[in-house]
């Protein structure tokens, strides 16, 4: 059933980016000849203020087809004035623009929901766990020598008044080897004990080492707080798809990909998925709870976004620099003088896809 929704939410995805780029094109007054959702045959359409709507038998995501995008294309029964080509350099920005904006908005609004209404899960002072581990070759971590167990809740240290986890680690960090003193609640009753802390070596700093843990708690984030979490997140996100996406097309990831053919194993971690791929991966999320598979879906549209964003033609990225080229200099570039370019990128984008569905089948993803 996950994986079903997810190839759902992945065809919903790219229809809303198509969408995003037939607003913007009628908004411009520029034609758009189909908008269908799913390729292959066709099962119905119809034909609407000159743009032909309908559905396709795979249901893997949409398309808008705006004519013009090539100047040499036919584009017989649109007038001169409703073609891509010959719009201003500001309405092709606007129009190939769209999709990438959409996708990244609809990661933002998952995102947003995700801390606002689930939340996030922050530790609190109430210690979950002790440590039972050897430290420094002692039988017992200084919360087992302080008599700490779990349930026990730290209410100061070194007669600080702590009111966060953080401020309780911070103050452990800096005392390695030192005694200190804890003060804590137990069944509503107040206690103070003492302990020497243990340090460890990280990076070649000493720090305090106590030897706790603590409970978690969900607890959703304000308006203020959820809209930073979201933005720093999906930062984050646009980060690890950007790399990503270098990984994947670099020339010692594609010989990799190639040893696909000869029988080698790919690791998961460099190879592309398909939608196959992604229904495998969204179904195994899944099991660990919805959250996370909201969060693997806000990941697949920025990934769509940067991935659009590459300033290659066909992509969106390559349109969005050759009208900046042109709001710039004034000149156009021939379509023809990109054929080279774009069909490059559409040979090594059937690479990578068929790739990928042949990879899902016989080397199935597993997180």
């Amino acid at each position: 059933m996950n994986a079903i929704l997810t190839i759902l939410m992945l065809t919903l995805f790219v229809v809303l980016h198509e969408l995003g780029h037939y607003i913007s094109a009628k908004r411009s007054k520029v034609a758009v000849s189909e908008f269908f959702v799913g390729f292959g045959p066709k099962i119905f359409s119809f034909v609407k203020g000159g743009t032909e709507y309908g559905l396709k038998a795979l249901l893997l995501g949409g398309y808008v087809k705006i004519p013009g995008m090539d100047k040499d294309e036919n584009t017989e029964g649109f007038s001169e004035d409703q073609l891509f080509h010959n719009a201003n350099w500001t309405k092709k920005l606007y129009i190939a623009s769209s999709g990438i904006v959409i996708n990244f908005l609809i990661a933002w609004i998952i995102l947003f929901s995700i801390f606002a209404f689930y939340g996030i899960e922050q530790p609190t002072l109430e210690i979950d766990t002790i440590g039972n581990s050897l430290v420094n070759d002692n039988e017992k971590s200084p919360s087992q020598k302080a008599g700490l167990v779990p349930g026990d809740k730290i209410t100061s240290f070194n007669n600080i008044e702590i009111s966060t986890w953080n401020e309780l680690v911070s103050l452990i960090e800096v005392n390695p080897n030192q005694l200190v003193s804890i003060g804590y609640i137990r069944n509503n009753k107040k206690y103070n004990t003492t302990t020497t802390l243990e340090s460890r070596l990280i990076s070649n700093k000493e720090y305090g080492y106590l030897g706790v843990s603590p409970t978690l708690v969900k607890s959703p984030l304000q308006p203020i707080e959820a809209m930073s979490a979201t933005s720093r997140v999906e930062l984050e996100m646009t980060k690890a798809a950007f790399q990503g996406i270098i990984t994947l097309v670099s020339p010692e990831n594609l010989k990799t990909l190639a040893g696909t053919y000869r029988g080698e194993n790919v690791p998961d971690e460099v190879r592309p998925l398909s939608p196959i791929g992604l229904a495998q991966a969204g179904s195994q999320i899944a099991d660990s709870g919805l959250v996370n598979l909201f969060s693997l879906l806000a990941f697949v549209n920025i990934f769509l976004a940067v991935f659009n964003s590459i300033p290659l033609i066909p992509l969106d990225g390559g349109r969005i620099v050759l009208a900046l080229f042109e709001g710039v200099t004034g000149k156009k570039v021939s379509d023809k003088k990109l054929y080279p370019i774009a069909a490059f990128v559409v040979l090594l984008f059937i690479f990578l896809g068929f790739t990928a569905f042949y990879l899902d089948i016989t080397q199935p993803i597993q997180l």
